[in-house]
């Protein structure tokens, strides 16, 4: 597995120093120190859209899980994924291609492009654009380990998508929902 891979996954970093970051430190792709630490599953915790029709449309998200894994291939990733939406779980899988620091896929008939942020420790935090025909927009999601997030951490997401020009009322995983089940994961 090459670098390249790894430069599109989210990463696992936390903010250090005594002074709070700025936007430019807060909205830098970042490379993951150990990049073994992205792959497998991760819970959605929140996110946003933009234009407003997709932030909207983010509501009907009720839980969602991610799971990274490398392939044969050094420059792709497989990335699994299951989203309670519109009241039945949906499943995917995609192959991600990784050049330099950003992520290329397809995905609901949409091409996205996109990379990760610097975020809490055991969290990944990615941002990136879709376009689907003449429609284009852009996301950022907040994951983490266990679908739980600290209250400290989320006013760091909040910095972020200020920065980055997100609406402020931002989508959350109501720690109720249950996450559709994963069946690779059960067969292991």
């Amino acid at each position: 597995m090459t670098w390249p891979v790894f430069h599109f996954l989210f990463a696992l970093a936390t903010l250090c120093g005594a002074s709070a970051p700025d936007c430019k430190d807060l909205v830098q792709p970042l490379l993951p120190g150990d990049p073994q630490l992205v792959f497998g599953k991760w819970v959605y915790v929140m996110g946003a859209g933009d234009p407003r029709p997709y932030h909207e449309a983010l509501a009907s998200l009720k839980s969602s899980w991610i799971d990274l894994s490398p392939t044969s291939e050094s420059n792709i990733v497989a990335l699994r994924f299951g989203d309670y939406s519109f009241n039945r779980c949906i499943f995917e899988e995609v192959n991600v291609t990784v050049v330099e620091r950003v992520a290329t896929f397809r995905k609901n008939l949409a091409d996205h492009k996109g990379y990760i942020l610097r975020t809490c420790s055991d969290c990944l935090l990615w941002t990136g654009s879709f376009r689907n025909h003449d429609v284009t927009g852009r996301f950022i999601l907040q994951f983490t380990r266990s679908g739980a997030i600290d209250p400290q951490d989320v006013e760091m997401f909040k910095k972020q998508i200020s920065c980055l020009n997100f609406p402020e009322n931002f989508h959350k995983y109501d720690g109720i929902t249950q996450l559709c089940p994963d069946d690779k994961q059960a067969e292991e």
